[in-house]
């Protein structure tokens, strides 16, 4: 795609950007507002239990499926999701999407109770999965290879940004307004951002024209392909494994740092923070590093891997001794790999799909790699509970970050998949 040329697309130009070169970084604001408004109302079932909790009268049990709704839909999402991006185009799913988050968003404002609000989260977190796979497909198909990884990064960080926005602003709002209020506020912002996305966005017309001249209308061959592609499977494990180790972490550092280290809570929470901050940083440096510098998805990947890995068993074996500087100092070695690695892993697993049916490629691969999602906090916890300590989980979870390296480099030299140079 030349630098300077608009490609043909589906709709026209977008009249406010003179050359595409300009309008493909616009697409990457448009995808990371998508992960920032998602993601506050994602992150708002945890930020705001409390008050629902005592307000629907949950158990702690209807409360934890609460919380885990919205994950289950968006990993059920995966799959179709990307059939319907590679038929449909990016621009009417994400709509559609938006479109779903914003109804359903305001029927929870209503609701009471345990069983609907749980339906109610489940399309939540099917309509969140549509827009993961649009966000993603949007931004392979406007970037050639050189700076894909970096607008992928760039994009990811709107989830981090929506985190912490959402922990500060909506207690805050909270006390003022009430949680139903609120729900219905930011279902009305879910609504305005899909009608500015169907106005402001360009499908490009070959993202839609290969996959209709296929033969097999759902693309169903292209994904038996990619099951049998070394590369594509070599990269898809590396994510299962990855993702577990993102997401133990993440929900078990504090526990960790404060009854296993005893750090104090305000030290671990600030440790923690620090990772997510840096982890934004890091998925924008290491997509530099990738399109500019190594110029390798999976050698950049092979790298993050090992440095988490080393990271990982250091925090295993830190004492109540050690300096607070010291593990501030290996928050953002954690911050940077085990938080910094996933808007290269994206970019990787669209370009292997190109040619074929990005869409359904990304679909199929998060399908896998959200198992890791869903296993890494249990395993965690199981091996803590079985070991009466911290320490195996954590050298577990250093393997299952180790094993992601040579894994990369192994699907590196598999013949399979395409790079883009253009």
């Amino acid at each position: 795609m030349a630098g300077s040329q608009w490609p043909e697309t589906e709709n026209g130009f977008c009249p406010f950007f003179s050359t595409a070169a300009q309008y493909r970084w616009f697409v990457v604001v448009l995808a990371w507002a998508a992960h920032f408004t998602y993601y506050v109302i994602y992150s708002s079932i945890g930020i705001m239990g409390p008050v629902l909790k005592i307000d629907m009268n949950l158990s702690n049990t209807q409360f934890g499926i609460l919380c885990g709704a919205i994950g289950v839909g968006t990993t059920l999402a995966q799959i179709p999701a990307g059939i319907w991006c590679d038929r449909l185009g990016v621009r009417s799913v994400m709509t559609v999407a938006f479109i779903f988050i914003a109804i359903l968003t305001f029927v929870f404002s209503l609701g009471s109770g345990f069983a609907i609000p749980a339906l109610v989260l489940l399309g939540i977190g099917l309509a969140v999965g549509c827009s993961q796979i649009a966000a993603a497909k949007a931004v392979i198909d406007w970037f050639p290879y050189a700076g894909r990884a970096t607008a992928m990064g760039i994009k990811q960080t709107g989830i981090n940004i929506g985190g912490i926005v959402g922990s500060v602003v909506l207690p805050m709002l909270l006390g003022l307004y009430g949680w139903r209020l609120l729900y219905k506020t930011m279902g009305g912002l879910a609504l305005l951002f899909g009608v500015c996305f169907w106005l402001l966005f360009r499908d490009i017309l070959n993202a839609r024209k290969d996959f209709a001249a296929q033969s097999d209308g759902l693309g169903l061959k292209n994904a038996l392909v990619s099951l049998k592609d070394t590369r594509f499977l070599c990269v898809t494990a590396a994510g299962v494994f990855l993702l577990i180790v993102q997401f133990a972490f993440s929900s078990y550092l504090i526990l960790y740092l404060n009854q296993g280290v005893h750090y104090t809570l305000k030290v671990s929470g600030f440790v923690l923070a620090l990772s997510f901050a840096v982890g934004a940083i890091g998925r924008v440096g290491w997509g530099v590093v990738s399109d500019y510098i190594i110029k390798s998805r999976e050698t950049t990947l092979a790298i993050v891997a090992l440095l988490g890995t080393a990271s990982i068993i250091a925090l295993a074996v830190i004492t109540p001794s050690t300096p607070v500087w010291f593990l501030y100092l290996l928050a953002i070695f954690l911050g940077v790999t085990v938080m910094g690695w996933f808007g290269i892993w994206l970019a990787l697993v669209g370009e292997l799909s190109q040619g074929k049916s990005t869409g359904l490629g990304l679909g199929l691969s998060l399908f896998f790699a959200n198992l890791g999602l869903l296993l890494g906090p249990p395993l965690f916890g199981i091996l803590t509970d079985i070991f009466k300590s911290f320490s195996v989980a954590w050298f577990f979870i250093a393997f299952c970050m180790g094993i992601a390296s040579p894994l990369m480099l192994v699907g590196k030299r598999s013949p399979a998949g395409t790079r883009e140079d253009a």
